[in-house]
């Protein structure tokens, strides 16, 4: 098996798709590098209550706000950074595309297509 091969059989696939309502204002912050990051807590309901989601987005995202109603499709990251105490994490969605559920076409299009990568990986 060539690795290239065992690198597709292994590599897993890591995906979020959030609907819910904006629960925290934006912060956006400059790294290092000097790009801009944004951040924000988004609130889904599932079958045990509401649960609370950080996003973390490259650049500005003026689309939310508190109370406003997104669709998020990014994935799982746990980020290690220093902190007064030491080393910490924190586990939060990486978004990829954050559209606003009052344009449901375009949510729906970027929902599909994350789906439509998921199915091509499932069958192979």
């Amino acid at each position: 098996m060539s690795p290239s091969i065992a690198a597709v059989e292994t590599a897993g696939i890591n995906l979020v798709i959030l609907v819910g309502e904006v629960t925290s204002p934006v912060v956006s912050r400059t790294l290092a590098s000097g790009d801009t990051a944004s951040s924000f807590d988004i609130a889904t309901v599932t079958e045990s209550g509401r649960v609370s989601v950080p996003v973390s987005v490259a650049g500005e995202c003026d689309v939310a706000t508190v109370g406003a109603e997104l669709c998020v499709v990014g994935y799982v990251r746990r980020r290690f950074f220093r902190s007064g105490a030491g080393v910490t994490s924190r586990t939060e969605v990486v978004a990829e595309s954050v559209v606003p559920m009052r344009r449901r076409a375009q949510a729906r299009k970027v929902a599909t297509r994350a789906l439509e990568n998921l199915s091509e990986f499932l069958e192979t």
